[in-house]
């Protein structure tokens, strides 16, 4: 099944001096070291002029401070964090884009997080579609990393060594005529799967289902789970494109991140 990319001309709406603010923020986090008035303007878009203001006001607040030309966090900025992190959970965090995501597609989904010691993705977080041919989803179910959507999304995000240790170990039998059952196949998917940012799987795990994966990431971008939508081989089908969408957005609702159109679409078989 071949798609194509299609345009997304959502807009974000709400106040922008807001909107630029957090945005600042979010780019001082990256810069230990601060940044000077024309680096900010650059990566922000926005004229030194009419920035200006807000980041002396943001200085006199103490959310910033400036030191040589240079503006970093401030003591105000580092407390906030704190408190937002105190207060932070990844379940309740996934939660809620999930359970929107099952009543949008009317399909399973689920989240999952890896168990290395016996090499399988195991969900802790499931929805059950309400159809009545559908792919049973519950939590606690398991699924192998190599063999699953879920479990391919978690390897690809995973540190090189310990994917490598799960591979030498790991006994890689087919599940259905369609299971990658090779280490260079593997290895090839889950570079795939880092360069477009999702895994699709079609008819490797049951021969008769469909399913597809996203990442989740945490505060400090390190992957925390994988996002996954299954539902029979035609329904998935039918609404592929419309599906990935949908879950690339659930993924980054509980990422943090900003929701972006599909950069590119995978072919299904």
């Amino acid at each position: 099944m071949t798609t194509s990319p299609k345009a997304d001309a959502r807009t974000v709406k709400g106040p922008r001096a807001i909107g630029r603010v957090l945005d600042l923020l979010m780019l001082l986090s990256k810069h230990r070291d601060g940044l000077g008035l024309a680096e900010i303007s650059a990566a922000m878009a926005v004229p030194k002029s009419t920035f200006l203001d807000t980041l002396r006001g943001l200085c006199d607040l103490r959310y910033l401070v400036q030191e040589e030309g240079r503006y970093r966090l401030g003591p105000v900025a580092y407390r906030l964090s704190g408190r937002i992190m105190s207060t932070w959970s990844a379940p309740e965090v996934v939660r809620q884009p999930l359970k929107a995501l099952a009543r949008t597609t009317h399909e399973s989904v689920g989240f999952a997080i890896a168990d290395w010691e016996i090499g399988q993705a195991i969900y802790t977080e499931a929805v059950n579609s309400t159809q009545p041919v559908r792919y049973a989803m519950h939590v606690g179910i398991r699924a192998p990393l190599y063999a699953s959507a879920a479990g391919r999304v978690l390897l690809a995000y995973a540190p090189p060594a310990r994917v490598s240790a799960y591979l030498k170990r790991a006994k890689l039998r087919p599940l259905t005529e369609s299971t990658r059952i090779t280490v260079p196949e593997i290895m090839a998917d889950l570079e795939e799967i880092r360069r477009i940012g999702y895994c699709a799987s079609f008819g490797e795990m049951l021969s008769d289902t469909a399913a597809m994966s996203v990442p989740v990431f945490g505060p400090d971008d390190e992957p925390i789970g994988a996002m996954m939508l299954a539902a029979p081989l035609v329904r998935m089908r039918n609404s592929y494109d419309g599906f990935l969408q949908l879950l690339i957005d659930a993924g980054h609702e509980a990422s943090g991140r900003p929701v972006t159109a599909v950069p590119e679409l995978l072919s299904g078989d």
